[in-house]
């Protein structure tokens, strides 16, 4: 669910966000730098920077947007005044070729100059288990990815199926949806968790207002029944 409406609380303190501890950033992408990440992606004959295509119509535009599996979310995301950056990449899934209609689109997400999100979308064929396995095994440096029912996730606001390390912090994430793959740190989804819960707070009592407001006028406005 979207809240456009809703005004990013800007005082929340994301200092402690990025201390990403225990994670090999040989095997981990998630706490890497932008020049880190540049330096995995831009490889020659494998990856490039990602934009979108200069005759690509508003209305494709929009569409394309609102797919990530991020969109829903997009009111309680912190904001450039943040220090948060989106960077697109596209990777061939050819080998020692660059094609530019098999691969992948990865949006990565940058906090204070370290990735907390990724979101890896599939072109040009579906993905499939394997690729998503694959992915997945890339994160794990020594540690296993558990499989998690959604009964058993606890609070979330981005959702998760799968998660690696123990339950606390440090702890990374993932989910599919449709020919997306997310993967992000769990401190992310504690810091969204806080806006989410002050969106509400705030929501209920502006309701409680509004409500107290009808009653009030309920009696004028059906005078002369």
């Amino acid at each position: 669910m979207t809240h456009p409406g809703y005004p990013l609380c800007r005082a929340f303190c994301v200092l402690g966000l990025l201390a990403i501890a225990g994670l090999n950033s040989l095997e981990a992408r998630i706490g890497d730098s932008v020049d880190q990440m540049n330096g995995r992606m831009l490889q020659p004959d494998l990856g490039k920077y990602f934009s979108w295509p200069k005759d690509m119509d508003e209305r494709a535009r929009e569409r394309a947007i609102k797919e990530n599996p991020i969109y829903a979310f997009a009111s309680f995301l912190p904001t450039a005044a943040e220090d948060w950056r989106e960077q697109i990449y596209w990777k061939s899934a050819m080998k020692r070729q660059l094609s530019n209609e098999d691969g992948w689109r990865i949006h990565v997400y940058f906090l204070r100059g370290s990735s907390v999100l990724e979101c890896y979308r599939r072109v040009g064929n579906p993905l499939n288990e394997f690729e998503i396995n694959a992915i997945l095994t890339r994160f794990r440096s020594n540690q296993a990815w558990r499989k998690v029912a959604r009964k058993d996730g606890g609070d979330t606001v981005l959702g998760f199926e799968y998660e690696l390390g123990d339950n606390g912090q440090e702890s990374l994430r993932a989910r599919r949806q449709g020919d997306w793959l997310i993967i992000y740190h769990k401190r992310l989804d504690d810091l969204l968790l806080a806006r989410k819960a002050k969106w509400d707070a705030e929501e209920e009592k502006r309701k409680a207002l509004e409500r107290a407001e009808q009653e009030r006028t309920a009696p004028v406005s059906v005078e002369g029944f």
